[in-house]
């Protein structure tokens, strides 16, 4: 009755062929696209990864040595970047900036658009080191930290000819095509904690002969990115109305 007094004259045995029609709709759906949609299959990696641009990757990875990747960030290299060993915790935040215009004898301001500023991306999570694998893994996240905020500078980067080089834009990869899809971002700062409550193991740098350090078993990492693109980029690739379809997001744009 409670249907029939909603429908009227619509008729309520249309109205359950329609839905029928729909059910039988969506479930044809599912069965063409959503079984061949990348991430559910097992192909589709879609975790947190930090890694350096293809130019400049070789001078990031190799250091000194120009014919093999450094022992400190081999592991690293050898996950295409840093790699998340859990899913961490991020907090997205984005800014329009607008001028604020004040009249005499006015209820209200005048807002006139300056700018917007593309979304910090503050990323936190704990690593830990059960063996001696991940413990030469945690070692080398703690190293790749160093190297992606320093920039070339005394006279050895005047020998090599890298003076003035800043640090190093690097690309954020997380969740996908629509999530964060090789974004160039630059490590503006990091957080390492030093837990007094955990284990400490030693790890062998490869530094010198029976060099080692010791490494926390559980450690809490913050990094802070910010996306930075080339003014050449912005002017002959961002495009609104691409951006609106999310076609504009392969090209890194947030």
């Amino acid at each position: 009755m409670a249907v029939k007094a909603v429908l009227g004259a619509y008729g309520r045995q249309q109205y359950l062929t329609d839905l029928a029609q729909d059910l039988n709709s969506v479930a044809q759906l599912a069965q063409t696209k959503g079984t061949k949609q990348p991430g559910i299959q097992t192909d589709f990696d879609w975790r947190a990864r930090l890694r350096p641009k293809n130019g400049g990757k070789d001078l990031f990875w190799k250091g000194a040595d120009a014919e093999a990747v450094d022992y400190l960030l081999k592991p690293l290299h050898e996950t295409n970047g840093l790699v998340w060993q859990y899913t961490p915790d991020m907090l997205v935040s984005a800014q329009v900036n607008y001028n604020q215009t004040d009249f005499h004898g006015q209820n209200y301001p005048v807002m006139t658009y300056k700018n917007t500023m593309p979304p910090a991306i503050p990323v936190t999570a704990d690593f830990s080191a059960n063996t001696v694998a991940e413990a030469r893994y945690l070692l080398g996240v703690m190293h790749f930290c160093k190297v992606a905020t320093k920039s070339f500078g005394g006279d050895a980067a005047v020998a090599s000819g890298y003076y003035g080089t800043p640090p190093p834009v690097l690309l954020f990869e997380y969740l996908g095509h629509h999530g964060f899809n090789k974004v160039p971002v630059v490590l503006t700062s990091y957080s390492i904690s030093y837990p007094a409550d955990v284990d400490y193991v030693p790890v062998h740098t490869g530094v010198g002969q029976g060099e080692t350090t010791y490494v926390p078993t559980m450690v809490n990492l913050q990094l802070n990115l910010q996306p930075s693109y080339t003014p050449h980029k912005l002017r002959k690739r961002f495009d609104l109305q691409a951006f609106t379809t999310g076609k504009n997001y392969k090209d890194g744009f947030v």
